[in-house]
């Protein structure tokens, strides 16, 4: 007796075993947590340094260089990378994955 034959012989439980089947998916379904956007932040700490009314060399000379030797010695910093405009100076840190942000922000 091949399943075609039971299927068609018995079609109450047929159609009772494909309900059964079709509430388990809902069931499943409603507790199946899904999300398609996770919190994820990137390991990144921007330092913004204003000096308002002095050129971007004066920024580059007397704020840029001296803060980069220091956030330099931090642990796990992956890359640096400084922007010196009119009266700011812009410095990003980017952190290996698994950093603790908090502490290296302190």
């Amino acid at each position: 007796m091949s399943i075609t034959d039971i299927a068609v012989k018995r079609p109450v439980g047929t159609v009772m075993f494909f309900i059964g089947i079709i509430l388990l998916g809902f069931i499943s379904l409603s507790k199946l947590s899904i999300n398609l956007l996770p919190d994820l932040s990137y390991p990144k700490i921007t330092v913004l340094t204003e000096y308002p009314g002095s050129g971007p060399e004066e920024i580059e000379k007397f704020i840029t260089t001296k803060l980069e030797g220091p956030v330099n010695s931090i642990s796990g910093v992956k890359k640096i990378n400084s922007i010196s405009k009119e009266g700011i100076s812009i410095i990003t840190l980017e952190f290996h994955w698994g950093t603790d942000m908090d502490f290296a922000l302190l």
